[in-house]
This record gives C-alpha cells, sequence and structure tokens, in this order.
C-alpha cells in the first residue's frame, strides 16, 4: 500500500513584499489561517458543423481563453499587518505576493508569484462582546497572473 506525503501548515507559506524595495524583501504573512489560490481558466467553446456532410451530429471545440488568478486569505489580524492591510485597500495599491513551497523537489514549483490587488478588504468582529479576535478576511486578484519558479539545485 502506498501512502501519500501530505502538505500541513508551514509547508506552503504566504508571503508579502510590503515596502517597495529592490530587491523585494517578503515576510510571512502574519496570522493568516485560511488561503485558498484560485486559478481560473475561461474556456471558450465553439460549435461546428462538418463540412461534407451537413446531416452528421454538430461538433463542441473547446480551447483555453484568458486565464484569472485569485486568493482568498481569512486571518486573525496580527497588529502588525493592521496599517499595512488598511492602506493596501484604501489606497488601491498593487502588492507583490509570493506563495513560497517549502523543500519543493529540484525542478518542481518553489515560487508563485504575483502583483496582488486587493478589490476586498473585510474587517470582522470589532465590537465584538465577548472579547474574540478580530478577524480580517482579503479578496486578492492577481493583476497580471502569477509566475511559477522552480527549485534549483
Amino acid at each position: 500500500m502506498a501512502v501519500p506525503s501530505l502538505h500541513y501548515r508551514g509547508d506552503i507559506i504566504v508571503m508579502a513584499a510590503w515596502a517597495a524595495a529592490t530587491p523585494l524583501v517578503f515576510t510571512n504573512f502574519c496570522g493568516a489561517d485560511g488561503v485558498t489560490l484560485t486559478i481560473d481558466n475561461a474556456i471558450q467553446e465553439t460549435q461546428v458543423g462538418d463540412c461534407d456532410d451537413w446531416t452528421l451530429p454538430i461538433q463542441t471545440q473547446l480551447a483555453y481563453g484568458a486565464q484569472s488568478v485569485s486568493m482568498t486569505v481569512n486571518a486573525q489580524l496580527a497588529k502588525s499587518n493592521r496599517d499595512k492591510l488598511l492602506r493596501w485597500s484604501k489606497d488601491q495599491l498593487v502588492v507583490p505576493i509570493r506563495i513560497h513551497i517549502v523543500d519543493a523537489p529540484t525542478g518542481e514549483v518553489e515560487y508563485i508569484d504575483g502583483e496582488g490587488m486587493l478589490p476586498s478588504l473585510g474587517v470582522e468582529g470589532i465590537a465584538n462582546t465577548d472579547g474574540s479576535v478580530i478577524r480580517i478576511s482579503l479578496n486578492i486578484r492577481f493583476k497580471d497572473g502569477v509566475e511559477f519558479t522552480n527549485a534549483s539545485a
């Protein structure tokens, strides 16, 4: 019997480069406890008929179209991120985001990088009466998609 080796917290890390610098300095996204990366591929669908025998059934041809990449982050609001997140949203900044796959084998994807835009920031539980931590939810869109960088030896 073969048992898969699974990923756990700390195996894949979300990072942001909050300050414009060269080279970029990425820091871990503190407080994150739920992250979903989504790559959506539009599919173009065309119905075509046979050119020679018009009695044959219509066929469907599929082709890839535009691609969009997004990420949702649910987190406890870390004080170290509060001002950065508020300014990212209000000032409509573009923030470099990196997903780091720790210990990626040589030749496999180690980094997923993209320029994150923040169309939606939610701050939840501001006035809670039970002393619960304040939470945030981010809906991030990647301006020009993402780039993969493979691990090297």
